[in-house]
């Protein structure tokens, strides 16, 4: 179902985070990795039990060169929707901060409908939360770190969104870790936490967690702290150096996908 938030540490060190939750137990990500933008694509076929009929589009969690990270959760699939992981690939390839990225959602949920969703957002200078349902968008501007979860708080909770068991729950506990953080190990260990068992923002029923990640941009310089399985299982996340922007090289690039936790085939 995933967890998200963005926290800042100092005035040009700031971080987005994130756990995939998927409906089976072990997924392998797909990357994109270009000059001026990294995204974890997302996937339409979350639920799915079959990794042959993975669906690929979008962006669940990504990157720019201007320092913009946006990331995203599901609130509600419907059919002849847009994948609301296409927003995050918008939000990237059209925005240089906030402001911009939020307007290029906007526009895009506009045109068509797309299948409800939250993206969060974050530059140096601001941060923003979008609730997208169908055609309709309603944006909020927090001051202060903020997580999400898998309902909209702006637009109401809807009887029928696909979470209806742990969202509260999750969105609550992540919510007070976050207001008593202080450092990046804060923000690790909330996105190992078991607030509630088993369904915990690391979630071992139902939708396991099969990826957490945070980016951090600090300095001009974006990183990846990302791990594979259930992070309150995991030794370490892998910290990795994205190489967009000044640092894109063919060959930082391969570096970077090689290393990546995935037995999957990236799109570079």
């Amino acid at each position: 179902m995933c967890t998200t938030g963005f926290f800042r540490l100092g005035p040009d060190d700031y971080l987005l985070f994130k756990n995939k939750d998927f409906g089976r137990e072990s997924f392998d990500d797909r990357l994109v990795l270009e000059p001026d933008v990294f995204g974890v694509e997302g996937i339409t076929t979350w639920a799915g039990t079959d990794p042959d009929l993975d669906r690929f589009s979008g962006f669940s969690i990504g990157a720019n060169s201007s320092g913009l990270l946006v990331c995203d959760s599901n609130v509600r699939t419907l059919d002849d929707h847009a994948n609301y992981d296409d927003l995050v690939e918008i939000a990237l390839r059209e925005g240089t901060d906030v402001l911009s990225g939020v307007a290029a959602v906007e526009r895009a949920v506009a045109a068509r409908p797309y299948l409800w969703g939250n993206l969060v957002l974050i530059d140096r200078h601001g941060q923003a939360a979008i609730e997208v349902r169908s055609r309709r968008t309603a944006v909020l501007w927090p001051d202060r770190p903020t997580a999400r979860s898998n309902h909209h708080t702006e637009l109401g909770v809807h009887p029928e969104n696909d979470d209806r068991l742990t969202t509260l729950d999750r969105i609550a506990s992540a919510q007070e870790r976050l207001d008593r953080a202080t450092l990046l190990e804060d923000i690790l260990e909330l996105l190992r936490s078991h607030d509630q068992g088993d369904t915990g923002v690391c979630n071992h029923q139902g939708y396991s967690t099969v990826y957490s990640y945070v980016l951090r941009h600090r300095a001009g310089s974006t990183t990846l702290l990302v791990s594979r399985g259930r992070p309150c299982e995991a030794s370490a996340l892998m910290e990795l150096e994205l190489p967009i922007g000044p640092a894109w090289s063919p060959d930082a690039a391969d570096d970077f996908l090689a290393a990546y936790p995935s037995d999957r085939v990236p799109v570079a």
